[in-house]
């Protein structure tokens, strides 16, 4: 079936990119308006940045074409066709400003494939010692039609060990008349001496706004009609891969029915799921509605959707979110959506914490991870879900992260409703208007009346004056004095701040058994503690704080904070304060 749809649709688009070469401008960042023209006959899109294509230009016209080159990028971005096209343009009779002609009997017969002057090798299945040696013997012979012979190896990262080595003697003393053109996705596992004896020309990834005028074009010139959603979803399912993309593009001619290719067909054919369905997923994740997460996986299942696509579709939302959380604008462009998804992503995104979209990212990668040994897919995306609801839990600093963050965005959130009259504080509240009779101003008393009958707190030391650091400095002067080793435990220890009339030390973990377990010993509190207050003048305490309880002792400033702001807005009585297990 698909060898039938390949007959039948891909030769009218690639009839229709026939000799096009898309040029990337480095100085602009973006891609030329006018294509370059090469007069060939089954060239693909290629990408190529104009500096790589200005210098292999004027190499071929000026004749210093150099012995070995190394094509880079992702797949489907035009490394082999770019190679079979410069084999063609330096054995040209012909040229005209370094492009082939494409008449000439040496370009006829490289066009047939009917030449021993062009030498293509797939090291992907053919990567033996033996298939390289096999290769090089052929060197010594003379091309017949053209001026060069030329050796294409695509895939060749996938050579051993053993051919790099035969490879690399003849790379470094090769012929005059021969040209290897090496064409690779992962350069990185070259050894560095083959990349030593080439020149190396990388191509970039499509964008996907150039992919979607593109691919509007092609199907123009086929009398073909596209949703702008079906376009950029084939985009974005190609990752820059315009061969990906014309693929995709093919399946949706073949599926298109009067004409017009539609966003849910194309949503069918890639498995992908609804954009409303995903936005309402996410919803009911920070809400932290396990109820109804569990209906949406269910209605996701029923549908027949791929839970790894799923999956997949998840970690970019999250990616999405952290992105317009980290950039203040102009986000659309890298995520390549319309101004319209970037605002609905700000406005998803201002009800989650950073902390819980990386924790919810992790969750989904890992998922995606696990499902290929999971021998039931729907599990591992439930399990996943249900973990995305609950609230971060343990003592790491990821977990506390989370907390704390959630507990200041909540606390930001009452701020904004009480300054904009959402909430209105007790105190300004309207007095409830006396009943007739006796009875209804007792009442209204007897609320009054309940905090006086609890025990009055106990008074606490006057605010410290003067500046905190100056008090600590002066104490230490006097600990130097008369006590040197206590002053040694302290003089190297950071000094962080004074919390009422509690002044603070942070001591390292790595510390934890010699300088915070001996400063929180009561005798040599006592002592720091009077150093202070003679510095001060008044009664203060002292604290050894351990680093990793640091976040902890934040979440308690943030949780007395949003416990004031409450007492304020409410009234006492009304704030009822859970002495019990801390979040």
């Amino acid at each position: 079936m698909q060898s039938q749809l390949n007959a039948r649709f891909r030769r009218p688009l690639e009839e229709y990119y026939e000799r096009r070469i898309i040029v990337w401008r480095d100085e602009e960042g973006s891609f030329a308006d006018q294509v370059e023209e090469l007069s060939l006959d089954n060239a693909r899109v290629l990408v190529m940045r104009e500096n790589t294509m200005f210098t292999l230009r004027r190499q071929i016209e000026d004749g210093r074409i150099a012995h070995a080159y190394l094509f880079c990028g992702c797949r489907g971005t035009g490394k082999t066709t770019m190679a079979k096209l410069m084999s063609r343009a330096i054995n040209c009779l012909n040229p005209s400003h370094g492009d082939p002609c494409g008449q000439c009997e040496a370009c006829r017969a490289i066009i047939s494939e009917t030449t021993m002057d062009v030498l293509e090798l797939d090291a992907a299945s053919n990567n033996s010692v033996d298939n390289i040696r096999e290769l090089l013997e052929q060197v010594r012979y003379p091309a017949q039609l053209g001026r060069y012979k030329v050796y294409i190896i695509d895939e060749v990262h996938m050579l051993s060990t053993a051919a790099f080595n035969a490879l690399l003697k003849t790379l470094e003393e090769p012929p005059a008349h021969v040209v290897f053109i090496l064409a690779t996705t992962e350069p990185q596992k070259l050894p560095a001496t083959i990349l030593s004896r080439v020149q190396r020309y990388d191509f970039g990834r499509i964008p996907s706004s150039l992919m979607v005028s593109r691919m509007r074009e092609a199907l123009d010139d086929l009398g073909m009609e596209a949703e702008e959603e079906a376009l950029r979803m084939v985009a974005r399912a190609a990752e820059g891969a315009m061969r990906d993309a014309f693929s995709i593009l093919d399946m949706c001619v073949a599926g298109a029915e009067d004409g017009k290719i539609t966003a849910a067909l194309t949503r069918d054919l890639l498995g992908a799921s609804d954009r409303e369905f995903l936005f309402g997923f996410f919803d009911l994740l920070s809400a932290r509605d396990e109820g109804g997460v569990m209906q949406k996986v269910d209605e996701l299942m029923r549908s027949g959707r791929e839970p790894q696509a799923f999956l997949r579709e998840l970690s970019a939302h999250c990616r999405a979110l952290l992105t317009v959380k980290a950039v203040s604008r102009d986000a659309a462009s890298i995520l390549d959506v319309t101004e319209e998804d970037e605002a609905r992503y700000r406005a998803q995104a201002e009800g989650v914490s950073q902390a819980r979209l990386l924790r919810m990212l992790d969750l989904f990668m890992r998922a995606e991870g696990d499902l290929r040994f999971a021998s039931t897919p729907r599990i591992v995306l439930e399990s996943a879900a249900l973990h995305a609801c609950e609230p971060a839990s343990g003592e790491d600093a990821a977990a506390l992260a989370e907390r704390v963050e959630e507990l200041e965005a909540r606390l930001a959130r009452l701020e904004g409703d009480l300054q904009s009259g959402k909430l209105v504080p007790a105190a300004a509240a309207p007095a409830a208007t006396p009943a007739p009779g006796g009875d209804a101003p007792a009442k209204a008393e007897a609320p009054a009346a309940k905090p006086a009958a609890k025990a009055a707190p106990a008074p606490k030391a006057a605010p410290v004056s003067g500046d905190a650091k100056a008090i600590w400095d002066k104490a230490l002067q006097d600990l130097a004095k008369n006590e040197p080793p206590l002053y040694g435990l302290l003089r190297k220890e950071r000094f962080i701040g004074a919390k009422g009339t509690v002044y603070q030390v942070l001591i390292p973990a790595s510390k934890k058994e010699f300088s915070y377990v001996r400063l929180n010993q009561q005798a040599r509190r006592d002592r720091i503690a009077k150093a202070l207050s003679d510095a001060a003048g008044t009664p203060l305490t002292f604290e050894a704080v351990l680093e990793q309880n640091a976040a902890e002792k934040r979440m308690e400033t943030v949780r007395d904070e949003a416990q004031r702001t409450l007492i304020e807005a409410f009234g006492r009585d009304l704030v009822q304060i859970d002495e019990g297990e801390k979040p």
